[in-house]
């Protein structure tokens, strides 16, 4: 069942919390859908996708936000920035679709659980130690990542009915692989983090 994405992105995040994410080579598979991209699609409006997505974006941007202040790697603070900023382009993007498609954000248990794990992750972000504070928004930036792209994949673009909002979702995803794929690459500058990956 659909339930099998929420507890699988859940998931991410609480080995995050354990510091069990962590070294460069973690996930060697890159954005390849994991087991949870074969559970059927739950259905899905087009305002409880936009709220989903919004939910994502607007945990990034406070997440950006925090490295901006708390990273002491000038290279993790730039990506915190590219990550903030594109995120809330995409925000600009999807009041522009409401306006478009007519709609509403409207709640879901799916954002529910998004927004569980947006949550758990600020709080982890802003009371790891100093010195782990790289490492750990790192990790869990390419956790993130790889887990959203498997929830676009499974889940939001195959419930995109409107050209307008499939072609926001595939742009969107775009961006989500690139930002995987600049964290993997900051984050294999840095020390493995402690227990090592999974």
């Amino acid at each position: 069942m659909a339930l099998g994405i929420h507890r699988s992105f859940g998931r991410a995040f609480v080995l995050i919390a354990l510091g069990l994410v962590g070294g460069p080579g973690c996930d060697a598979g890159g954005d390849r859908p994991g087991p949870a991209a074969e559970e059927p699609s739950e259905p899905l409006t087009h305002g409880q996708i936009l709220a989903v997505v919004s939910t994502l974006d607007q945990g990034e941007i406070k997440n950006a936000e925090t490295a901006r202040l708390r990273s002491t790697d000038m290279a993790v603070r730039a990506y915190a920035q590219r990550i903030g900023a594109e995120h809330q382009e995409a925000e600009t993007r999807i009041q522009m679709l409401q306006a478009m498609l007519r709609v509403t954000q409207e709640e879901s248990e799916l954002q529910a659980s998004v927004r569980r794990d947006v949550v758990r992750t600020e709080v982890m972000l802003n009371e790891v130690p100093a010195d782990r504070f790289d490492v750990t928004y790192l990790d869990a930036q390419i956790a993130m990542h790889q887990r959203t792209l498997t929830l676009f994949d499974a889940q939001l673009i195959p419930n995109a009915e409107s050209l307008e909002l499939q072609t926001f979702l595939r742009d969107t995803r775009a961006v989500l692989q690139k930002h995987l794929a600049h964290a993997r690459l900051l984050r294999a500058r840095l020390p493995a983090a402690p227990g090592g990956g999974v």
